[in-house]
């Protein structure tokens, strides 16, 4: 009877573990999805503030750093290939997008630098497809370019943004 207890609780030890695995799992991916909802937010609020005419640059960030294409040596060269159309004025915005497993934010003048936050693959693919819908049912959409080397992902905006 000692042993089928023991047995017992050890399977309850394993079970509150598993669990705890789980909470913190989702604790993590809820503050994510909060920080990006408050990103979101923000980035929309960028997006309402163009005049007609002037356009946001979204930047698929490792893509064209990491891709096939090279664009960039470095997070720091691409920023500064992106803030050289900002100054140029051929974009009034621009937001670089990363993958990256905490999420994080900064604005430096028009320029805002993100980090997508949590796992999984193509977030920021994601992250800017979610983006692109939000203005395109703002029917702004129109105002925003997205920079990638990636085929698929350019399909994809493609696709969103001549949805009828």
């Amino acid at each position: 009877m000692m042993a089928s207890r023991l047995y017992h609780m050890r399977d309850l030890k394993a079970e509150v573990a598993k669990l705890k695995a789980e909470n913190s799992r989702l604790s993590e991916k809820l503050s994510t999805l909060e920080a990006h909802f408050d990103m979101a937010l923000l980035a929309a609020e960028d997006l309402r503030s163009l005049t007609e005419g002037e356009k946001m640059l979204v930047v698929d960030g490792w893509n064209l750093i990491l891709g096939s294409k090279r664009e960039a040596s470095s997070r720091e060269d691409l920023c500064q290939a992106v803030q050289s159309r900002i100054d140029s004025g051929e974009y009034k915005k621009a937001w670089v997008v990363f993958d990256g497993s905490k999420e994080n934010v900064k604005v430096s003048g028009s320029l805002r630098l993100s980090y997508t936050g949590g796992d999984g693959e193509h977030r920021a693919d994601k992250f800017i497809c979610d983006y692109i819908r939000m203005a395109k049912y703002l029917a702004i959409d129109s105002r925003v370019d997205v920079w990638t080397n990636d085929k698929d992902f350019l399909k994809t905006v493609d696709r969103i943004k001549n949805r009828i």
